[in-house]
């Protein structure tokens, strides 16, 4: 993202310098004059440029002018076309311009367009002449000539695809409209199955939690006894189909196929004897507090302790020794009772190797894939889908802020918005990670459906416009991200921004910085979160029409307290705020989000 920026600056940096700075004859141009220095001579200015000139009527210093150049042998001369004020005198200023710069007769819209240029004190140019009359129109002049002239004040280029990105991005249209939109086409046509995939994995942003609670639950099931065996053959049959057992294991050597499964997965993720020594500690303590009978495993575990205890101070890899006692105790002691395997068995599978976890959220997409829309359900998909409501019910209440965190970290990945960024800067690294902007720019290029290849497009320039808006000045930072969000069922587009100093390279700093949250809820509806950190210390302001929003937010700003204390910040204050009629919660956030000002390393609000 930065580095296309940074390309955009110097791109318009050489065309500033390769343009001279002329005064040929009748030349329309925008003076500030600094000082009449007699004789009807005044010291002037025009694109940073000073110079002395002869006026043909008096003129005030510190005034702006519209100017007409006339250059002969002997002097140079400026006529006033008009005061740089007032719509009527726009409109006879841009006449002027468009009948000197432009070749073809001045339309309506044309003038109009100009005017507006003009009373936004932005330079005319031929070449932006000839851009607006290009793509400026009856049908889109009310809706693109804003986009065009923001474009224009935040200096980025005159490109056809900047315009059309920067207009997707303020659409009506969402992201989760376009994406589920581009997901039936897909399906209906029976094409795109890699673009396919990804779209699930976003529409599915916790798969990494729930793929693994859905393993770890599936053995607990599997290897209790006590439960009907027609229930634990429907889970150990689940845990082929995810990758946990092998597909030739029988149903009685599930438990050596645990044990050997789990031994060589971490081998193979290099797990460190601390690593070993900290599992083991988390299931001796649920041991005790849970089975007051469990004196043999506990003996056991102290004796492995011994063991590890040298290991763990040379910081090295656990040797396979240690590894295959753990987990003989982890599946064949008393971790299964008191749902203790469920803290013990998520850890173990996040010590395992990523391609081993991607494997894991893999199969877990096909069998979410295959059960959702097959019926009659066998009993592994009747297991499947029982566990599922489970798993989704208790994450609603258990999730962590910390996974939600990372879960979110993994969307915006997959999105791929820096994607030109990452092909410049790190090109081995964008190569073996596939994303959706990837996906997307191949379906433009090579689908053979006019409407996916459109909606594919209109998906690119809605992701074009986060970077086009996020930049990167001296030491301060400002990162925009606009993406759906699903959860639970639900789905929203969520707009967030980081604002703040640089830290180090592409980080901003946590201790100084503002954060911006705009939603779009199925019951509150519009709701900005506006949060300040300085020196760690956190102001929340919450806009949204709703009164209730006040009453609800009381009981939760405790634990939100207690979880910041947890990572080193402290909460100074929440205030909810209702906003004076309807749109101006957008309109705030547009102001929020484009006009941003710095004093130092605090924002100047």
């Amino acid at each position: 993202m930065n580095e296309i920026l940074g390309a955009y600056n110097s791109q318009a940096s050489s065309q500033v310098k390769s343009n001279a700075f002329s005064l040929q004859n009748g030349r329309v141009l925008h003076i500030s004059v600094h000082k009449l220095v007699g004789e009807g001579m005044a010291e002037v200015s025009s694109s940073g440029r000073k110079f002395i000139a002869k006026l043909d009527a008096p003129l005030e210093a510190g005034g702006h002018y519209w100017v007409r150049v006339h250059q002969n042998e002997d002097a140079l001369s400026l006529s006033v076309i008009q005061k740089s004020s007032g719509e009527q005198n726009s409109k006879h200023v841009a006449q002027a311009l468009i009948h000197q710069l432009h070749n073809q007769p001045a339309d309506k819209v044309l003038i109009n367009a100009v005017t507006q240029f003009i009373n936004n004190k932005i330079p005319v140019t031929k070449e932006l002449l000839h851009f607006a009359s290009e793509h400026i129109n009856t049908g889109n002049l009310k809706n693109r000539l804003p986009v065009l002239i923001n474009m224009l004040k935040a200096h980025q280029p005159l490109s056809e695809k900047v315009l059309l990105s920067m207009e997707a991005g303020k659409g009506p249209e969402t992201f989760s409209k376009l994406l589920n939109l581009l997901k039936d086409r897909l399906l209906a046509s029976g094409s795109g199955k890699e673009t396919l995939e990804i779209i699930k994995k976003i529409q599915d942003p916790l798969q990494s939690q729930t793929s693994k609670h859905m393993a770890v639950r599936a053995m607990e099931n599997a290897l209790n006894t006590s439960e009907p065996f027609s229930k634990r053959l429907g889970n150990f049959e689940l845990l082929k189909s995810l990758g946990i057992l092998p597909k030739g294991i029988t149903f009685q050597g599930m438990q050596e196929g645990m044990k050997s499964s789990f031994s060589k997965g971490l081998l193979e993720s290099g797990t460190t004897a601390k690593q070993l020594y900290t599992l083991l500690s988390t299931m001796k303590n649920i041991t005790v507090q849970n089975d007051s009978k469990g004196h043999t495993s506990i003996l056991e575990m102290n004796q492995i302790f011994s063991e590890l205890a040298p290991e763990v101070s040379k910081r090295g890899p656990a040797n396979s020794k240690s590894i295959e006692q753990v987990m003989k105790l982890i599946f064949e002691h008393s971790t299964v009772k008191g749902g203790t395997f469920l803290k013990v068995g998520g850890d173990l599978i996040d010590l395992m190797s990523s391609s081993r976890k991607q494997q894991l959220e893999s199969s877990y997409s096909n069998l979410l894939s295959k059960w959702d829309a097959q019926l009659p359900l066998s009993n592994e998909g009747k297991i499947f889908n029982m566990l599922r409501a489970d798993i989704d019910a208790d994450l609603m209440t258990l999730l962590k802020g910390e996974d939600l965190g990372q879960a979110l970290k993994t969307l915006i990945r997959r999105f791929g918005f820096n994607l030109e960024s990452q092909l410049n800067s790190q090109p081995q690294i964008a190569a073996a990670s596939t994303t959706l902007k990837e996906r997307l720019t191949q379906l433009i290029t090579h689908h053979s459906s006019t409407e996916i290849s459109e909606l594919a497009e209109k998906l690119v320039l809605k992701m074009n416009h986060t970077a086009l808006v996020s930049w990167e000045q001296s030491s301060i930072m400002n990162i925009m991200h606009h993406f759906p969000l699903y959860l639970f069922g639900r789905h929203t587009d969520i707009t967030v921004q980081w604002m703040g100093r640089e830290k180090e390279k592409g980080k901003i700093d946590s201790d100084h910085c503002r954060i911006l949250f705009y939603l779009q809820l199925g019951n509150l509806k519009e709701t900005l979160v506006d949060m300040h950190v300085q020196n760690r210390i956190i102001s929340l302001s919450i806009w949204n029409e709703h009164q209730i929003v006040n009453h609800y937010s009381q009981s939760l700003i405790p634990e939100l307290k207690e979880s910041l204390q947890r990572m080193n910040y402290q909460l100074s204050s929440v205030k909810i705020k209702k906003p004076e009629n309807q749109d101006s919660i957008s309109r705030k956030k547009m102001m929020d989000m484009q006009n941003v000002s710095y004093t130092g390393v605090d924002l100047k609000i």
